[in-house]
Formats: structure tokens, C-alpha cells, sequence
């Protein structure tokens, strides 16, 4: 004798009508998913490197010593020119020429993704891209003597998210904050406030 088996299953209909609810969740959650990951690219790049500047600061104090930030392609030594920063370090500059040597210490270092860009400001790009906090804890400007104001830019070149900038400021020598900008999709060069 033969048992017949209730089949189980998925229409046809049934099927299709699961496969355009997916479609239309997708379509609706996707730009907004893109937005937030963006979003906290950006906010995990402004605060490594507000981390890697309060680090620069309380070293230069802690070890009475010049300390540097400044931007690097190889992870090991300062970039010789201008440009966008693809990645930086932080060491101390035992010898106080603003370069690393092979026994300087080197603190932390830092990659920007590769989504993104970090872009100094004018003041920061006039200091060769680097921030020497000395060791009373204060960066200066080029001359040597005024206190350092200047801003380090992260920034995706999208209007999603909406406030495509996280701005890394430094004011009076060494105080940071962080604030979000809207660029309208641009990355451009931040100006020193």
C-alpha cells in the first residue's frame, strides 16, 4: 500500500510576491545603509586622528621632549611633500629636526581608507604637514612662536551622507574638536579655524 505525502511547498505566486517584498526592502534600506557606513567611516577617521593629536600632546609633556605628527606613506617615516594624507605617525623627536630617525620612538600610526581623504589646512601644510607639540605641550604655527590653529579634514567625496566632512580642528596650540560639515559631496581644503 502506498502512503500519499501532503506536498509542501512555495507557489509560484507565493514566491514571487516574497522576492518583490526583498526587492522593495533592499531598494528602500540600501541608500540609507551606504549613508550610515559612510558616516562612520568618516567619524572613526576624525577620531583616530583626534586621538593620534591628543596622543602627540600628552607624550611631548609625558617624556619632556619635541613630539610629531606628521603624514606618512610608508607608516615609518614623515612624506616629503605636500598633499593628501594617506596615512600618519606619531614619534618622538629626540633629536628635534622634525624627522624620524631609526632610533626615534615611534607612538602610533595611522591609515586613512581608501574611500575617503584627509586634507590639512593651509597652516598645517605650511608646517610641512606635521604638528610638533613641544614639550610644554603646545604645537606652534611655522614662525615658531604663534600657537598652532589649523584643521585636518576627513572627508568622502558623496552626498551620502549628507555631512560628507568630519573636521578635526586645533585651536590655541593644542585643543581639538571635531564637527561635522556639509560640502555638498566635495572634499576641499578646510580653512585654519
Amino acid at each position: 500500500m502506498r502512503h500519499k505525502f501532503p506536498h509542501h511547498g512555495f507557489t509560484l505566486i507565493e514566491l514571487m510576491v516574497t522576492v518583490s517584498l526583498i526587492a522593495i526592502l533592499a531598494a528602500i534600506a540600501g541608500p540609507s545603509f551606504k549613508s550610515s557606513l559612510g558616516s562612520n567611516r568618516l567619524s572613526s577617521t576624525a577620531n583616530e586622528l583626534t586621538a593620534a593629536v591628543q596622543l602627540a600632546r600628552m607624550e611631548a609633556m609625558r617624556f619632556n621632549q619635541r613630539v610629531v605628527l606628521c603624514r606618512s606613506t610608508d607608516s615609518s617615516t614623515c612624506a616629503a611633500s605636500s598633499a593628501n594624507w594617506t596615512g600618519w605617525i606619531v614619534f618622538i623627536d629626540a633629536d628635534a629636526n622634525g624627522t624620524r630617525g631609526g632610533s626615534e620612538t615611534l607612538l602610533r600610526t595611522g591609515t586613512v581608507g581608501s574611500s575617503l581623504l584627509v586634507k590639512p589646512s593651509s597652516n598645517i601644510s605650511t608646517n610641512t604637514d606635521r604638528i610638533i607639540f613641544r614639550p610644554d605641550g603646545l604645537a606652534r604655527a611655522s614662525d615658531g612662536v604663534t600657537l598652532l590653529t589649523g584643521t585636518l579634514a576627513a572627508c568622502v567625496a558623496s552626498t551620502s551622507p549628507a555631512d560628507n566632512v568630519r573636521e578635526v580642528n586645533i585651536a590655541f596650540g593644542g585643543r581639538t574638536t571635531v564637527r561635522k560639515k556639509n560640502a555638498s559631496g566635495a572634499c576641499t581644503t578646510p580653512t585654519d579655524t
